[in-house]
């Protein structure tokens, strides 16, 4: 597979992504746990008055264009932000990395999303996320549906990146945008979140994790897998059930569910069921933040690349391996990605 993954991983440098979904900046803060507060039981965090204490980075769709990048992509981001300090620092970073950031728009009535993290060590100890999820304007749904498909025409793969933000909805992405995208033969990629699944109808590829695939399809996920088609024993029967009955919900070519440290189940073509399972090896171990983006955008930069979607899931779980060593994002490199697959033979 490593032979054919440098083809595939060659073949997809310059690939022009156009990049749909929920920018966010994430920001980290690294310290030391030495005693309990008096005032409550929980650790007093000690951070160093060191530049490397604090760090800012993007995240939700703003990672997965800085992944794209990393792996050799030509990104073009559509999104929204807020009119803050936040959202200029989010869009300069990204402009800094490579991206177009010209079709994101701002939103003065909503800040841009932000997520906290602190760590003592390699241990994560609380989250603040400021953020809003309520719908966008209609207006702004238009303008964010204007440039999708004034943009598609020049991408070679789209990708979606949802987290329920509000970027992603009936108004800004409508069926006639996959649809355009599929006559047109560009694959058409999603990430998407259970509340908006059913707008990616028609889909090359949609990219669930476990719990998400398990939650769209609720009590129906403990029916008995269809008859007919491929099988892989190693995948849970519920598992099977919700992933060939999401493909045929979404008439979606193929549907990968992202199970964390046991791999990638496949459902393509076909009837196509596989297990994918994780490459495991000696190392540190992280705290997973990313691997999801990691998956969805190395599936896609494969699928751009001529993978089939077997050949995508695998190259994209090793993405997701090599993430999973660190604490934080981390945006894996070609090189990363094939060394990790090499771990199988």
């Amino acid at each position: 597979m490593a032979t054919r993954a440098r083809q595939l991983i060659g073949a997809w440098s310059g690939r022009r992504v156009l990049l749909i979904g929920d920018l966010m900046m994430d920001e980290w803060v690294f310290g030391s746990v030495k005693r309990i507060s008096p005032e409550a039981p929980i650790p007093v965090v000690n951070m160093p008055l060191t530049p490397e204490a604090r760090a800012d980075k993007p995240g939700g769709a703003g990672n997965v264009a800085a992944i794209l990048l990393a792996l050799g992509a030509a990104v073009r981001a559509v999104g929204v932000v807020g009119d803050d300090s936040l959202g200029k620092r989010l869009l300069a970073d990204l402009a800094g990395r490579g991206a177009d950031v010209s079709p994101v728009l701002t939103d003065p009535s909503r800040p841009t999303t932000h997520k906290l993290r602190i760590l003592a060590g390699r241990q994560q100890l609380l989250r603040v996320d400021t953020e809003s999820d309520a719908p966008l304007d209609s207006a702004l749904c238009r303008r964010l549906h204007d440039a999708i498909r004034k943009h598609m025409e020049q991408a070679d793969v789209v990708l979606v990146s949802d987290y329920a933000k509000g970027v992603v909805a009936a108004a800004s992405l409508s069926l006639d945008v996959i649809d355009s995208a599929r006559d047109a033969g560009i694959p058409f990629c999603a990430d998407p979140k259970p509340v908006n699944i059913d707008l990616f109808h028609h889909a090359s590829l949609v990219c669930p994790n476990e719990s998400e695939a398990l939650q769209v399809l609720g009590p129906a996920a403990n029916a008995v897998a269809p008859a007919g088609g491929q099988r892989a024993p190693s995948i849970p029967a519920n598992v099977v059930s919700a992933g060939q009955a999401l493909r045929d919900r979404l008439e979606a070519d193929a549907v990968f569910v992202t199970r964390g440290d046991k791999g990638i189940a496949v459902f393509g073509p076909d009837d196509l069921v596989a297990d994918v399972p994780a490459i495991t090896g000696s190392g540190d171990v992280g705290d997973g933040t990313g691997c999801g983006d990691a998956v969805s955008a190395a599936s896609a930069l494969a699928l751009s690349a001529g993978a089939g979607y077997l050949e995508a899931a695998e190259i994209a779980n090793a993405a997701g391996g090599v993430v999973s060593r660190f604490v934080g994002v981390h945006n894996p490199t070609a090189d990363e990605i094939i060394g990790w697959l090499g771990r199988a033979r």
